[in-house]
């Protein structure tokens, strides 16, 4: 009787326990830091340059021009929230988002899942479900580091919009030769093996609005 009412016991508390375990709350995040397929923070992928004027004020904003890029609109210049804002239009009214992107290295932003600049490409990959990450080779005489693809890895399945910039900062015993051949590929795959020598890092976030 004791055992049985023993067994009765332990089974009803291990019940306890797995429904504590799954009520458990998941981390909220700061919806100001919080970067989705609706914006980053509280700039939305939706809103007109008016729409930014009036959230933020005439100061936050600041124009400017890129040979490669064009003309985009700069919320928060020189601030770790800073945002870059590229339009379809190419001048005044801006009416319609491109993409948006957070580019300062003491940027706060982050995703559902983590994502950050900083983080390592080793530490996207693993992000990613282990999935490669495929982008455009550090030496490409355009958009160099750009991340084309996630190849339907989880970070794809989180924040379908998200892409961002890769940024090589050092490396470690690399031959000339191995430099040469690196240097002539398009576009790099992160299980290259040249890679696994060279420290790379996520050095811009950006979220683009459906087509």
């Amino acid at each position: 009787m004791k055992k049985t009412f023993l067994l009765v016991f332990l089974a009803g508390l291990f019940s306890c326990q797995q429904k504590q375990v799954a009520k458990a709350p998941e981390p909220q995040i700061d919806p100001k830091k919080l970067i989705s397929c609706d914006g980053i923070g509280e700039a939305k992928l939706s809103d007109t340059y008016a729409d930014l004027e009036k959230k933020f004020g005439a100061a936050a904003l600041s124009e400017h021009e890129n040979t490669e890029l064009g003309k985009y609109t700069t919320l928060w210049e020189n601030k770790p929230e800073q945002i870059n804002i590229f339009w379809e239009e190419k001048s005044q009214p801006y009416k319609r988002i491109k993409y948006m992107e957070a580019t300062d290295a003491m940027s706060s932003y982050l995703t559902k899942d983590s994502v950050r600049i900083g983080l390592t490409l080793r530490e996207v990959v693993k992000k990613n479900g282990s999935m490669p990450v495929t982008f455009r080779n550090f030496y490409a005489e355009e958009q160099s580091g750009l991340i084309t693809t996630f190849n339907n890895g989880e970070i794809t399945k989180v924040t379908p919009c998200l892409g961002g910039k890769l940024e090589w900062v050092k490396q470690t015993n690399i031959y000339a030769a191995e430099h040469e051949n690196f240097k002539k590929q398009e576009v790099l795959e992160s299980y290259d093996k040249l890679l696994q020598r060279m420290e790379v890092v996520l050095s811009s976030i950006r979220v683009s609005a459906k087509q």
